[in-house]
């Protein structure tokens, strides 16, 4: 196999942030380098290098699914692959990997390295097909490659099992400005917009990591008053479900739902209610016919039924 489509490219590749120096001899190689996920080794390279030249090993799960910088679907025993070819050239290391469970599946690649990081890339690309390098670093012997991926959940590099307290924070503050019967909406809505803020701050630094992050950076968005916060919220919402918190879809819905009604269309999935000071409750305007009741129920959304109903109550209580 040379490449059989970029979903499959983008499985094998790895990032790194710093600009990568040529090495100044093949020894620069040796040794053990992994693509970590957060305390997580991806792919484990291991070269070796001898006076009668480079050999060495690249270890993966056996089982994987990636585009781009996303991988998931990580299961299964780790597959040994082999280094059957390796060249150094203008500084850099090309070599092809042969699969261990098909010899007639190969795959050329060039490294680079800097210090204790590394640069790889196919070494085969067609000249139209341009990925960012992924990211390689230095790790000691011995490194395996992780078997503890859990199901249902996308992986990035930099990824992190662990929460954001500021995150946290800030999505307690939402709630808790929404909770008192008569909220003094005024200092709501000024508070919003900081909390927005700090968020932001947040997601340009890369200080979220989890699916419940995102899915309450989510819910401050929405909390928005413009197009730009409720499609954002929507944005973030999806990663939240990439990410393995699927209770995260309803506030998909809600937050493309908000985005719609805000660009003056119709809502699809009917998670909004609103009413003016002389107007009687209302969903509209509201496409009611493009989604299921089947499909709502996917989406943790009710159907239209108890959306009538509840409509109904809130008309009663003004």
């Amino acid at each position: 196999m040379r490449i059989k489509s970029l979903h499959l490219l983008a499985t094998f590749l790895c990032v790194l942030a710093a600009p990568a120096a040529f090495a100044a001899s093949p020894q620069d190689f040796a040794g053990t380098w992994a693509m970590r996920i957060g305390q997580r080794n991806l792919f484990v390279l291991h070269f070796t290098v001898s006076p009668s030249g480079i050999s060495g090993t690249y270890d993966r799960p056996s089982k994987l699914s990636g585009t781009n910088s996303i991988f998931d679907d990580i299961r299964g025993p780790v597959r040994h692959d082999t280094v059957i070819k390796a060249l150094f050239e203008n500084g850099a290391l090309h070599f092809t990997v042969q699969n261990a469970n098909d010899p007639k599946d190969e795959d050329d690649y060039v490294m680079s390295v800097d210090g204790d990081h590394a640069q790889l890339n196919f070494d085969d690309l067609p000249a139209d097909v341009v990925l960012d390098p992924r990211s390689f670093e230095r790790v000691p012997e011995g490194a395996q490659v992780a078997t503890d991926w859990q199901p249902n959940r996308a992986y990035v590099a930099g990824d992190s099992d662990i929460p954001s307290t500021e995150m946290k924070a800030i999505f307690d503050e939402d709630q808790h400005a929404r909770m008192p019967s008569n909220p003094d909406w005024p200092a709501v809505t000024r508070t919003d917009s900081e909390r927005r803020e700090r968020t932001s701050k947040l997601l340009a630094s890369g200080a979220l990591h989890t699916g419940k992050d995102y899915e309450e950076a989510a819910f401050v968005f929405q909390h928005g008053d413009s197009p730009q916060d409720y499609l954002l919220a929507h944005t973030l919402a999806m990663v939240a479900v990439s990410k393995g918190d699927a209770l995260a879809i309803w506030i998909a819905a809600a937050t493309l739902d908000r985005y719609l009604q805000k660009i003056g269309q119709p809502q699809i999935f009917g998670t909004q209610f609103s009413h003016g000071a002389k107007t009687d409750w209302t969903q509209d305007p509201y496409n009611r016919t493009l989604v299921s009741d089947a499909l709502r129920q996917q989406l943790g959304v009710p159907s239209q039924a108890s959306q009538a109903k509840r409509l109904q109550a809130f008309s009663k209580q003004n």
